[in-house]
């Protein structure tokens, strides 16, 4: 595979370098290159050339991939884009359904009824995936994970750009495999009052109960936004068995009750952001065994963030931004033995951020980006029911710790190709140094359009990683990444694009059991194997104004590359536990009249194996899951009463045994998920009138 990729890649370059200018001369008076221009420009092209909604959204500028605005086809990573209009037409009924559209995304369970990301075949749950809402960090700081399940309001949010790729180069430490960015809609877009309703029914039980209520007006310089998400839901209607052969009904027994709070206001060059986030969750089925009642465990986070970015010269900003992140993840309220023995947990960790960057067109062909961060880590375990918390390792209730971080980017354009050259260097008081360079060499010619990437990328150690380390020492863990993407825009409604990526992660931090160790034989490592995956993804996209087809496949193969025992399958080399190498999505929307729209989609994921019971011996026992194919249709209207939308679907429409399974061995079973659920989606918008101008 990696001969596979050099070829590819040497291919493509000299693609790229091999014009002539004389060529690229003739290329650009015969043709409009839509690529450089933004959605705006666009619009107001001359209705001699109609831009179409895949040629927008092949120029639609993204912010995800570099600090400085780029369009989608020539930003130096390879990004996924899901619109407001994708998510409404699809039904989807939480950021769940919304994932599953991009390519290489799974979900697996953990513990204690936690639901995580997989990415390229890589358990990407603990620290691998950066996870942004507006720009502030969903991450907690404690294990560095993000939960989902029945939260984050998708009703408000205008798009979600997804780097299918490494993004420590910008992000730093949580962005080792992936950088997931959701942004909401925005003061001005609101503009009124908001509201939506999302009601879920399964054939024994409430499946979801969610309300949502936005209001955001723009006055001159001045701007607001406030959303609030509050609900109810569960995980799932079904039966769960542990590996011991005992269970218990789903039902009233795994609840995902979230509350969030999103207050944007901005002044000028001046813009705060605050955001409450907390997903109530309960949960039986704890670490291996079943418990024997329910109990809550809940992940909050609160966050604040205020940003300067004055424009000091016309092609200078400088922008500054002071964050304050509190989490409280994981907060356990168990019962000690013997009933269950599971006791009660709780960690506050407080995250102080500054950063400083300098945004420069130093000339028309030259962008540079250069700057630094530090923040400080502060984390403390609070007495619980009359009982001392001690971090364990340094064998006391409060630790400290400081990361300091430099970057540089630079975008540079050329008549060959756009180039990026960035990197960033973090130092921290307790795990060390990271440096993380990248190199993009994006080309279009013609209707094709080529990306060559390579990126080193790290996943730095959370609180918890540290301080439950065997023998106290822990790395960051850390990833080399070698992409191709060819684009084909096939003619002015279809677009193709075709990825192929390799991953080589080393010191890996894993979870593990050593019984040398005697008070406490667990803890965390970082692996001396190599592991990595490599593979490819395919999307296609069609959009007209009779509808939209996007379909994406995805494969991955563990292939050349050495596997940690707790990931390997014995009976298919090519395999990680409980990701399926094969998955495919689909989603259509079909246009009926001027009111009304069907939906139809689904989702296969081929092929699994994970651990589901053990033998007479005590053995754990390997089972292979047959392919999942979950099929969804969902029918809407807007626009029929002024202000209303309404729309009601079917997920999972043959009741599929929809199963997250561990990816891992963790003598976890396996975890079902919802059967078949029966949505209604109302939705009524009030808009401010606007000040007539005299």
């Amino acid at each position: 595979m990696k001969k596979y990729l050099f070829v590819c890649f040497l291919c493509a370059f000299l693609t790229v370098i091999g014009q002539t200018e004389d060529e690229l001369t003739v290329f650009e008076k015969d043709t409009i290159d839509f690529s450089d221009m933004s959605n705006e420009e666009l619009s107001k092209l001359k209705s001699r050339y109609k831009a179409t909604e895949i040629e927008k959204m092949v120029t639609q500028a993204i912010v995800v991939a570099s600090r400085k605005p780029i369009s989608l086809k020539k930003s130096p990573s390879i990004v996924s884009v899901i619109t407001a209009d994708d998510i409404e037409k699809s039904g989807a009924r939480d950021i769940i359904d919304v994932f599953r559209l991009v390519p290489g995304i799974d979900f697996h369970v953990d513990v204690q009824g936690a639901v995580g990301m997989s990415f390229r075949g890589l358990w990407a749950y603990e620290g691998k995936i950066l996870v942004l809402l507006d720009g502030q960090e969903m991450n907690e700081t404690a294990y560095s994970t993000v939960v989902f399940g029945n939260n984050y309001n998708i009703s408000q949010i205008k798009k979600i750009e997804v780097i299918r790729g490494p993004g420590s180069a910008i992000y730093g430490g949580y962005a080792e495999y992936a950088v997931i960015n959701i942004i909401t809609k925005s003061a001005s877009e609101i503009n009124g009052l908001q509201t939506n309703l999302i009601i879920g029914q399964a054939v024994n039980t409430y499946a979801r109960q969610n309300f949502s209520i936005s209001v955001g007006k723009k006055i001159n310089d001045l701007s607001f936004s406030l959303s609030t998400f509050l609900g109810r839901g569960q995980r799932s209607n079904s039966f769960y068995q542990d590996i011991d052969g005992h269970g218990f009904s789903m039902v009233g027994n795994a609840d995902l009750n979230p509350t969030n709070l999103n207050v944007g206001l901005s002044y000028k060059k001046v813009s705060v952001r605050l955001i409450y986030d907390m997903l109530a969750t309960t949960t039986r089925d704890g670490y291996i065994e079943e418990m024997s009642q329910a109990y809550s465990n809940n992940f909050t986070t609160s966050l604040a963030e205020i940003k300067y970015s004055p424009q000091i010269r016309s092609n200078l900003v400088i922008q500054t931004k002071l964050n304050y992140i509190r989490c409280i993840p994981w907060e356990f309220k168990g019962v000690a033995a013997p009933e269950d023995d599971y006791p009660s947990y709780k960690i506050i960790a407080d995250r102080y951020r500054a950063n400083v960057a300098a945004i420069w067109d130093a000339k028309y062909w030259l962008n540079v980006t250069a700057g630094t961060e530090m923040y400080f880590d502060k984390a403390q375990k609070p007495i619980l029911n009359k009982e001392i918390q001690l971090f364990r390792n340094d064998d006391a209730s409060e630790v400290h710790y400081l990361n300091y971080a430099a970057f540089m980017q630079s975008l540079i354009k050329s008549r060959f190709a756009n180039i990026t050259i960035g990197a960033r260097y973090d130092l921290n008081s307790a795990s060390g140094a990271a440096f993380s360079p990248r190199l993009g060499i994006t080309k279009k010619t013609g209707p094709f359009y080529f990306k060559l990437l390579y990126a080193h990328s790290y996943r730095a150690p959370g609180i918890e990683n540290i301080q439950t380390s065997i023998n106290n020492a822990i790395l960051p863990e850390k990833s080399m990444t070698c992409e191709l993407e060819s684009s084909y825009q096939i003619n002015r409604n279809m677009f193709l694009s075709v990825s192929l990526y390799d991953i080589l992660t080393r010191n890996s931090i894993r979870y593990t059991f050593d019984t040398t160790f005697a008070y406490s034989p667990d803890g965390y490592v970082n692996s001396t194997k190599k592991i990595g995956s490599q593979g490819i993804d395919i999307e296609y996209k069609y959009k007209s104004p009779v509808g939209f087809i996007n379909l994406a496949y995805s494969y991955y193969s563990v292939g050349s590359k050495e596997v940690d025992e707790a990931n390997a399958v014995s009976i298919n080399r090519r395999a990680s536990l409980g990701i399926p190498n094969h998955k495919f999505t689909l989603l259509t929307n079909i246009n009926v009249g001027r009111f009304f729209y069907i939906s139809p989609s689904a989702n296969f994921l081929g092929k699994r194996y994970g651990y589901n019971s053990i033998d007479t011996l005590g053995n754990l026992i390997l089972h292979t899951y047959q392919p999942q194919l979950q099929v969804n249709v969902y029918v809407g209207a807007k626009n029929l009463l002024p202000g209303f939308k309404f729309g009601m679907g079917v997920y999972n429409i043959t009741n599929q045994e929809v199963l997250y399974l561990q990816p891992y061995n963790g003598s976890h079973g396996e975890y079902p998920g919802m059967g078949t659920e029966i949505i209604f989606n109302l939705s009524y918008n009030i808009s401010f009138k606007e000040k007539e101008s005299q």
